[in-house]
């Protein structure tokens, strides 16, 4: 290694003199001062290289045996690394440090909203949603005032889908994973729309042939409602199916529940939909998780819905992390459903009792006075047929998952 020492007044005196002795490739390996003057002590570094590559090559080697390229190992002083380590672990401590007290500024400058934002949060909203949100409270609002503002705005923003297809007949068909509830809500759907206009406007179809009882389910529900119920073999019976329903007549299409994975590779009803009128809906649980959900809502978008439906709202831990997927998608609601009696827990989308619930505020005022607990959301124009005490007890004791003898006079009801 060629090692150099330099004697100069400063550190400028001292680098011309290396570079015009060792030229500009020369580390500087130390600096002190000895008598007044600046000693540099430097080394060119293509010297030490050869250096080190001469003392690890082998003494003699055969004179055909193929040049190798020798590699290099140079000594690293461990006190060196230690401190190399430190700064790196000072640095990422100074990072997290300036990260925690921006939040501690914004927190002392908006007191309010960094309120509102722990509410949020706690009841499960996204951390970017929950700062949205309280962004627009200006901080010298009332906190009971802020709250009711925030609870509306949140509300407004839940998207809402128009039912054109329950009103003028068509083809709708459910879709989404297995055990979200697709059958029942096709169950409830035609309930609903046998009340509305008669039991010969709903016709039931099915094309779920893996899921054992799924056509017996509908059957069972078609012998007590007295509307028939088909089971297809494919989606391509459909198109002979619509050129026999008539005008005003509604279709309800239960599927099989199918993996994200598979859905989205699928594409069903993709080799009928240009032939035939045909609305989708989409079917999603308030039980999943929001990252589970956004893969649903991604991946069922190859069945092209036009609306959602919303399942399992009563068993949802929380569902401010529920409503903050829905925000982020442009897919409306078009109804939910909270528990399992077939009338009285099935709705219109509610946008301001969904919020509520997210927030955890009281049942007694999540629930409209127009809208009681054992009283089912319906439209104005819905005539509610009359039932007995008797009636009503048999249909509450409808098991859906069995096939039960129902009695005819059951059939008066409807």
């Amino acid at each position: 290694m060629n090692v150099r020492r330099y004697q100069a007044r400063d550190m400028r005196e001292a680098m011309r003199q290396v570079r015009e002795h060792q030229g500009p490739d020369a580390v500087i390996l130390s600096s002190r001062r000895v008598d007044g003057l600046l000693e540099v002590v430097a080394a060119t570094q293509t010297d030490a290289l050869e250096t080190a590559a001469q003392t690890s090559a082998p003494a003699a080697a055969p004179a055909s045996a193929p040049k190798l390229k020798p590699i290099l190992s140079i000594p690293v002083d461990p006190e060196l690394a230690a401190m190399r380590r430190e700064l790196c672990d000072l640095r990422s401590l100074l990072v997290q440090q300036q990260v925690l007290s921006e939040r501690d500024q914004w927190t002392s400058r908006h007191p309010l909203a960094a309120e509102l934002v722990e509410r949020l949060l706690t009841c499960g909203f996204s951390e970017k949603l929950a700062r949205s949100l309280a962004g627009s409270i200006q901080e010298t609002t009332p906190s009971d005032e802020a709250w009711s503002r925030l609870r509306a705005r949140l509300s407004a923003s839940i998207a809402t889908a128009q039912t054109r297809v329950l009103e003028q007949g068509g083809m709708l068909a459910l879709v989404g994973s297995t055990g979200v509830g697709k059958t029942t809500t096709i169950i409830r759907l035609a309930l609903r729309q046998i009340r509305r206009m008669g039991p010969d406007s709903v016709i039931l179809v099915t094309l779920d042939r893996q899921r054992i009882g799924a056509y017996k389910q509908l059957q069972a529900f078609g012998q007590m409602a007295g509307i028939p119920v088909m089971l297809l073999e494919s989606e391509r019976d459909l198109t002979a199916l619509a050129s026999r329903a008539g005008n005003g007549t509604l279709v309800l299409i239960d599927t099989e529940g199918q993996a994200a994975r598979d859905a989205a590779e699928r594409r069903l009803f993709a080799q009928v939909r240009h032939q035939i009128d045909l609305e989708t809906w989409l079917v999603i649980p308030a039980t999943h998780q929001a990252g589970v959900l956004r893969q649903v809502l991604q991946a069922f978008q190859s069945c092209e819905p036009s609306a959602l439906v919303l399942t399992k709202v009563d068993e949802a831990e929380q569902m401010g992390e529920t409503l903050s997927v829905l925000l982020e998608q442009s897919l409306g609601l078009a109804f939910y459903s909270e528990g399992q009696r077939i009338d009285e827990d099935f709705h219109k989308a509610d946008t301001l009792y969904l919020t509520r619930l997210a927030l955890r505020e009281p049942a007694s005022s999540a629930r409209m006075a127009d809208t009681a607990k054992n009283k089912p959301i319906e439209d104005d124009r819905v005539t509610r047929l009359p039932f007995t005490s008797q009636t009503r007890v048999e249909q509450e004791s409808m098991v859906l998952e069995s096939v039960v003898p129902f009695r005819k006079r059951v059939h008066a009801a409807y």
